[in-house]
């Protein structure tokens, strides 16, 4: 009997200390959270996402003002007026900020530790994290136009190098049996 009673009490004993530790956790949890919701404050992620969505809808607008919009009749333009808004909307219940925001902050808190937050905060918070904050979007803008002209340089020699292989591979290729008669 003495076993059970001693056992039973340690299992009391482990119980409790995970009954004090839990709301502890919980606690660490939350201010973790707290701090990663501040991060995303001021990095101005709602702006960020805002731009984004801006430029996903003038890329939208882009597209449909493509050949043939101009013999569209007036019926036609409202439909596809109307689809544009729909469309548009649909993404901004499903990408804009107020959509995002949570899982953002899931994923900041699971991916960096609360001291790594709040080195995080503190740069952002200083002139010199909020200048990167303004001027990366430029930066990359920059960066995706300096990419898109590199791929102009190398679209043609990739071209003619896939032009060569497909040579060789036309010399390799037995000339009097086909693959499928082999088979």
């Amino acid at each position: 009997m003495r076993i059970k009673k001693s056992s039973m009490q340690r299992w009391v004993a482990a119980l409790v200390l995970a009954l004090a530790v839990a709301p502890c956790a919980r606690a660490d949890e939350a201010s973790k959270r707290a701090k990663v919701e501040e991060l995303v404050s001021v990095m101005h992620m709602d702006r960020m996402m805002d731009q984004m969505l801006e430029a996903i809808k003038g890329q939208t607008e882009q597209a449909m003002q493509q050949p043939g919009a101009d013999s569209m009749t007036p019926e036609q333009k409202k439909i596809e007026t109307d689809y544009q808004a729909k469309a548009l909307q649909i993404v901004i219940d499903s990408m804009g900020w107020k959509a995002m925001e949570p899982q953002f902050v899931t994923l900041y808190a699971q991916n960096f530790t609360e001291e790594e937050i709040d080195g995080m905060v503190a740069f952002y918070k200083s002139p010199t994290g909020q200048a990167v904050l303004n001027k990366m979007p430029q930066l990359m803008s920059s960066a995706m136009q300096l990419t898109q002209s590199r791929m102009v340089d190398v679209q043609p020699k990739i071209k003619a190098l896939m032009d060569d292989m497909v040579k060789q591979m036309d010399a390799a290729t037995p000339k009097s049996s086909s693959p499928a008669a082999k088979n």
